[in-house]
């Protein structure tokens, strides 16, 4: 029987999650396939619980269910406890653990971007911005900032300060848009927009114009899915074979 992991979010078509994680089943040899779901917040519970079948070994859990879905899973790991969200599910027998595999990732690619982070403005107040601040906070940065809808007036003077600019919001995902005006990004400025399709996002195009180094979030997306892979099959994930996925899933020009 075809083993199923899912993708539990909303409004979530544009993922390429799809793309690469069955590219890696299938070069690994596993009878497995990946797929959307798109789940509304009263049907969270209920596509839980359908991971406890036989078929199923786990999941992904993305916007805007990362937090939520901790009441649902019988256990978690330390990295849950510490960040207070997660996106990923294993199915152990008739228990499911939930693991956070997004702050692992964020904190690889931030050691090739940033790798000396001191003050830093955070974009957003989801799953992916608490993993954010954790990484940074493990990577030793001095200040770091957390911007929300609610305190948003306040960008253009954090970022004055700033040397490294995190968007952990969807604002731009499928869309010309970007979270902050270009006349804000100057060169000495590092940006990581966690968004990826497009790739490049608008944010890493004016960031990139305006002489900063920026990237976009396929290279979070890949490790973060590998770090999945591995944690629901027990074998190392076929990294080239997802990377090759993802960028034709996404052009050559995504990070990653």
């Amino acid at each position: 029987m075809t083993a199923l992991v899912t993708l539990l979010g909303h409004r979530i078509g544009y993922s390429a999650s799809p793309a690469m994680l069955n590219a890696a089943f299938a070069a690994a040899g596993i009878d497995a396939r990946y797929e959307l779901r798109d789940v509304p917040a009263e049907e969270l519970g209920s596509a839980v619980e359908e991971l406890r079948s036989a078929g199923a070994l786990g999941a992904n859990v993305t916007q805007p269910h990362k937090v939520e879905v901790l009441d649902l899973v019988d256990e978690v790991g330390p990295e849950v406890d510490r960040i207070g969200a997660l996106n990923t599910i294993v199915r152990r027998g008739d228990r499911l653990v939930g693991r956070n595999t997004d702050m692992t990732a964020i904190v690889a690619r931030l050691a090739v971007l940033a790798p000396e982070p001191w003050q830093v403005v955070v974009l957003g107040a989801g799953g992916a911005s608490r993993a954010v601040v954790i990484a940074l906070t493990d990577a030793g940065a001095q200040g770091v900032n957390l911007v929300t809808r609610f305190d948003w007036h306040r960008i253009g003077e954090l970022l004055v300060r700033a040397d490294l600019l995190v968007n952990a919001t969807p604002i731009g995902t499928a869309s010309d848009e970007s979270p902050i005006p270009a006349e804000m990004l100057r060169p000495d400025l590092r940006v990581l927009d966690l968004v990826y399709r497009p790739s490049p996002t608008r944010l890493v195009r004016e960031a990139l114009a305006a002489g900063a180094s920026a990237e976009g979030g396929a290279g979070v997306l890949l490790a973060q899915a590998a770090a999945s892979f591995e944690l629901w099959t027990g074998i190392a994930a076929p990294l080239e074979v997802m990377r090759s996925a993802l960028e034709a899933e996404l052009g050559a020009a995504a990070d990653g």
